[in-house]
């Protein structure tokens, strides 16, 4: 209907809007259901979405996760578009949908709102509703349980798909987060690159990943990769380098995405590398870039 079968299972890889139009529609026919986005609008949320997801409910409060959504669209879908407006105490958040004339539309118009709707109730708790809803697509059959779906007063052919809210909703935070669930914009392109080329490409992949667990070692990576600890640093010198060199890289890059992300602080990151204290990564990382991780992070 529209997917290959991977998708079934396996959430890697590239589906065209065309492609997921025709799967909502054929099973919308199968099923019987007029407007199956309605159905399974209950079930949305962003946290599905892969480290993108992540990306954007790390946020430290509601306005940088609706800006990350926006800045950083780009990274989950290469023709949807999202507008994030404030004018005075009023917040419109506007959803561009790039395959709007299929006939599926109404459906996944009505999916991306119930996913934008997710990312201000993990803020302000799950019964949060917004002022109003406006779709750019006339009413009809079954839009009439919309209202009750989402909790508030929905409006029909208007110009825009968008969210309306209040801007006082903006300063909601999030409880503390863990340091395994930050997440970082190079998290996103590391999900959606491509496979390692070169054993040393792929070497430097398991490190990142484990760097960013927390929980790295030259015994993990080598049993990562399926060989033994010698041999692991007999490959590396191959490549002119070693375990400890890749490691510091990889500590270094990761240490530069945290610094990045809004409210974090030297301390913090520290923790998160697995430094004991600042101090031993604060002169890790002016060594390693010439510049100390306060002045990077202003």
């Amino acid at each position: 209907m529209g997917l290959a079968e991977q998708f079934i299972e396996d959430r890697h890889g590239y589906i065209t809007e065309h492609a997921l139009c025709e799967f909502v529609h054929g099973i919308s026919r199968a099923l019987g259901e007029d407007r199956l986005g309605l159905l399974f609008s209950p079930y949305l949320t962003v946290a599905d979405y892969g480290a993108w997801g992540r990306y954007v409910l790390s946020a430290p409060d509601l306005e940088t996760a609706l800006l990350r959504a926006q800045r950083e669209m780009g990274l989950h879908s290469n023709t949807d578009r999202v507008e994030f407006k404030c004018r005075g105490n009023i917040v419109t958040y506007t959803y561009k949908f790039g395959h709007k004339h299929h006939v599926s539309y109404p459906d996944m118009a009505y999916s991306a709102v119930a996913a934008m709707m997710s990312i201000p109730r993990a803020y302000l708790g799950q019964g949060w509703s917004p002022t109003k809803i406006e779709f750019d697509f006339p009413s009809e059959r079954g839009s009439a349980h919309a209202q009750e779906i989402f909790g508030c007063p929905v409006l029909f052919n208007r110009a825009q798909l968008r969210l309306v809210l209040p801007s006082s909703d903006l300063g909601a935070r999030r409880s503390k987060l863990g340091p395994k669930m930050l997440t970082t914009r190079g998290d996103i392109v590391r999900e959606r690159s491509g496979p390692p080329i070169t054993l040393l490409h792929s070497i430097r992949a398991v490190v990142d990943m484990q760097v960013a667990d927390r929980n790295v070692s030259l015994e993990r990576l080598a049993q990562a990769m399926d060989i033994g600890p010698r041999s692991v640093q007999r490959q590396l010198a191959i490549y002119g380098t070693n375990f400890r060199e890749v490691l510091k890289a990889a500590r270094m890059d990761r240490a530069c995405e945290l610094l990045k992300l809004k409210g974090s602080t030297v301390a913090e990151v520290a923790d998160t590398l697995g430094y004991r204290e600042p101090g031993n990564f604060t002169r890790a990382f002016t060594q390693y870039f010439g510049a100390s991780p306060t002045r990077y992070s202003q």
